[in-house]
């Protein structure tokens, strides 16, 4: 009687080592006379792997300067260090830092000349060290500060203030020209009014901070404002914070994220400000 296993297709066959019977191929032996070349084999790539190792270090500040700022933004910019799968990590972008005392100066200028600082603490698992907490001579390296609005609009946190160190801090700022002021969520909509304090309590604070944050930096040139796409450029709390730069006689410019900027143009009121766009 045929087997019902007869004529089926054998999509997934079993390899030979795993058969009935199998037995494994003994390894052949040496003959007289032969050489078990196997470990010469080994240690001939061996040897190789050594040759290939330089015996001087690479003359790396005797490249172009464009070149050495490439590299830099490659290791501090690039993805976060990965781990390994027993998860120790392996290498860390800040590295290169500790290697002399000019890379160091070359890579921290690297690094506090192209980042956004904030001014005050938010809820951000990665965000780099408040401008506050850097030691004074990172601080004159820095160009550019965040502040973000938005967030605990009913009880906005009592860190955020402009303190007489935080003040102390902002005005020695020799090399900020632009301060970006990013509007997280305006709780200003209607939908929102039986969870607000009042109509302009969150309006009339981020306002005023603004204000104490402008006041505290005379030498600032722009005010950066920008967003989540779902704020409103016409929104109460976006015209008082454009009211606190014009006040203080900061150029506004607007940020690519809410696409403020092609709204602007449709906005006749706001004919009369000179407004550049940050692509």
């Amino acid at each position: 009687m045929p087997n019902w296993r007869d004529g089926l297709v054998e999509a997934f066959p079993v390899p030979e080592d795993r058969r009935k019977g199998y037995k494994k191929k003994k390894k052949p032996a040496v003959q007289d006379g032969a050489e078990d070349t196997s470990t010469d084999v080994g240690e001939a790539f061996s040897n190789l792997a050594i040759s290939t190792i330089p015996t001087t270090p690479f003359p790396f500040f005797d490249l172009p300067s464009e070149l050495r700022n490439r590299i830099y933004s490659l290791i501090l910019f690039s993805k976060p260090e990965y781990r390994s799968a027993k998860g120790t990590r392996r290498g860390s972008r800040l590295a290169c830092l500790l290697v002399s005392k000019k890379m160091h100066d070359e890579a921290s200028y690297m690094l506090y000349t192209t980042q956004r600082f904030k001014i005050f603490m938010v809820q951000q698992f990665d965000m780099p060290p408040l401008i506050e907490e850097l030691p004074a001579h990172y601080q004159k390296l820095v160009t550019n500060l965040e502040m973000v609005v938005g967030s605990s609009w009913t009880a906005p946190p009592k860190s955020w203030k402009v303190t007489k160190s935080l003040a102390r801090c902002l005005r020695k700022l020799p090399n900020v020209q632009t301060l970006r002021v990013f509007v997280d969520f305006d709780p200003s909509h209607p939908a929102f009014a039986r969870y607000r304090v009042s109509y302009t309590f969150y309006t009339d604070f981020c306002g005023d901070l603004l204000g104490d944050v402008l006041e505290a930096m005379p030498r600032l040139k722009y005010v950066e404002l920008d967003g989540n796409p779902g704020v409103d450029v016409d929104g109460p709390l976006v015209r008082r914070l454009r009211e606190e730069a014009k006040e203080t006689g900061k150029e506004i410019r607007w940020g690519s994220q809410a696409g403020w900027a092609h709204k602007y143009s449709q906005c006749t009121d706001w004919v009369h400000e000179r407004v550049k766009y940050i692509g």
